[in-house]
């Protein structure tokens, strides 16, 4: 469609595109019910991956967006850059780099941004200090992060050079306190879904589970999809059920039993991934990343993509080298938009 807009700002060289959910309003009442739970659970968990990246990451985004909410007595150009920096913050859920991994820094300097803080603070804005910390404490502390890029440079950091260590050289929250040296003759448990932190010279796994790390989320996860499994078809509700379990127990028996019902649902219009998963932000390559998404079926445009499918005229008889070179037995596409 022409009359679309797509690209709807750039931040630096960030673009923030606008996508279209196609075929949302044509979907059954249920369906759409099914979703907002869906997402609605998604939502819940996303302070987990904010921790996950960063361990800082939700003090600093709280004292930004404290400060959007109140610009009231922000001069204007201070006011731009800590609009600009949060933006990009939001958008790389963090300080760091989706694609260097590499830390960007507030152009403001660390004064105006502590009386932009204050200004806040004069306007109403709370912010929740840990253990009595006054703000003018919370600021210092986090000055560094927010303005030194030598601090916590790299988020993932695989080669950090000869005899550094890339736990120690990483600066996301995957680990605390721990080397490559402490894990020699250490097994994990739960290598995917934990924190691994190091406590009175012994290594701890800190479980992603209702009564584990990120219990208060998980819970509220836990919530959202326990009432999305009225709306669901059979087999997503069944995944759904293996997903609860494993999130009550994180246990990796469960875990598996999850991945094979979700496996097992070909034919629901509606689908959710919501779990740790992907561990290219572990320099090990161990633990897992959370992340949420929600998709529903396109039916118009998986029409038009099973159309195609049942008119190609392959080509495996027409290929001009020897048939044991060919590959055999190509029976069409199966695609859902």
């Amino acid at each position: 469609m022409t009359d679309r807009t797509y690209l709807l700002e750039q931040v630096d060289d960030a673009a923030v595109v606008q996508v279209y959910a196609d075929g949302f309003d044509a979907l059954p009442t249920h369906d759409k019910i099914l979703i907002w739970h869906l997402y609605q659970a998604a939502v819940a968990g996303r302070d987990i991956f904010y921790d996950q990246r960063y361990r800082h990451n939700l003090a600093m985004r709280r004292a930004l967006e404290h400060v959007l909410r109140h610009p009231d007595g922000v001069p204007a150009a201070v006011c731009a850059e800590i609009t600009r920096y949060t933006k990009l913050f939001w958008i790389n859920t963090g300080p760091y780099n989706n694609l260097t991994a590499r830390k960007f820094v507030l152009s403001c300097t660390p004064e105006q941004f502590a009386a932009a803080a204050k200004a806040a603070a004069a306007k109403g804005a709370t912010f929740a200090l840990p253990n009595g910390e006054t703000l003018d404490a919370a600021l210092a502390r986090l000055q560094p992060m927010f303005f030194d890029a030598n601090v916590d440079p790299i988020v993932t950091n695989k080669t950090p050079g000869a005899g550094k260590d890339i736990l120690q050289a990483s600066a996301n929250n995957l680990y605390s306190g721990v080397t490559m040296a402490d894990l020699k003759g250490f097994t994990e448990k739960y290598g995917l879904n934990s924190r691994l932190v190091k406590q009175n010279g012994k290594l701890v796994e800190e479980v992603y589970r209702a009564n584990g790390r990120y219990g208060a989320q998980i819970t509220e996860i836990i919530r959202h999809l326990e009432a999305a499994k009225a709306f669901a078809e059979p087999p997503t509700a069944k995944a759904l059920d293996a997903l609860i379990t494993f999130y009550r127990t994180g246990e990796e028996s469960d875990r598996k039993a999850y991945d094979i019902a979700w496996v097992q649902d070909k034919t629901s219009p509606v689908d959710t991934i919501n779990v740790v998963i992907e561990v290219y932000r572990d320099p090990r390559g161990i633990k897992g990343g959370w992340e949420a998404l929600v998709f529903h079926v396109n039916q118009e445009k998986t029409q038009r993509i099973k159309t195609i499918a049942a008119n190609a005229q392959w080509f495996e008889d027409h290929m001009p080298f020897d048939a044991k070179y060919r590959k055999a037995s190509v029976q069409g596409i199966v695609a859902n938009a």
